[in-house]
């Protein structure tokens, strides 16, 4: 396993590393935001990053760039001697999966890392990433969105789920209505209701999700 120490202490990045490695993980350090983007090569399985206000923004930027990066869809970890609840709430809340407060022991670590690989690899084979939001096949909803306080129906995300699992694909009008209408007569279900679905539907998405109609064909989700 593959993790990346983020951490702009080296002392402590070195000797979290030392360990780390004894239980042979492979581990790759970055101390500062410039570093990480010049040297980071987009194969590791875990990232531990340590949140310290000395960074101003450059630690939002990382993890920011990590969750748009479609090709990453490894956890983040969140180490930091800030302890209030707020702020744990705050950080969860954007895109990190575990948070661990300092100081903290390497037991621990490794025992939420043990937690998180095992929860990845029952996540994967149900999620779709699509730019900077993840899509639960299981659940049948988003589990990564930006604003969180969008509510979508279920037709909606029937609607969604079919572009998500043809990206790139022309799907066309009736294939939609026979997939999202499927529990009705779909012979019955009129246009303007179709229309209605797709227009808030769009209205909802916004520019988080390239969607196009093709006329004549269908609709297309665009990556």
């Amino acid at each position: 396993m593959k993790i990346t120490i983020i951490e702009d202490d080296i002392n402590l990045a070195e000797n979290l590393a030392k360990i780390l490695k004894k239980s042979w993980y492979m581990v790759s350090i970055h101390t500062s935001k410039e570093e990480f983007f010049n040297n980071y090569k987009n194969n590791n399985d875990i990232f531990i990053i340590d949140i310290n206000l000395a960074w101003n923004n450059e630690w939002f930027d990382i993890i920011k760039w990590i969750r748009k990066n479609k090709k990453i869809a490894s956890p983040i970890i969140i180490t930091s001697w800030f302890n209030d609840i707020e702020k744990k709430i705050y950080w969860l809340d954007l895109w990190a999966d575990d948070y661990l407060p300092k100081p903290y022991s390497i037991e621990e670590l490794e025992a939420r890392i043990r937690s998180l690989t095992r929860r990845e690899a029952n996540l994967r084979e149900n999620i779709i990433k699509y730019k900077d939001t993840l899509y639960d096949l299981k659940s049948k909803n988003f589990i990564s969105w930006v604003d969180k306080n969008i509510y979508f129906t279920k037709k909606e995300l029937m609607i969604v789920e079919i572009l998500l699992l043809n990206k790139n694909k022309i799907i066309s009008r009736n294939k939609l209505i026979t997939s999202a209408w499927w529990d009705y007569d779909w012979m019955w279900v009129k246009d303007n209701t179709i229309n209605v679905t797709l227009f808030n539907l769009r209205t909802k998405l916004w520019e988080s999700f390239d969607l196009h109609t093709i006329v004549w064909e269908g609709y297309i989700l665009r990556e």
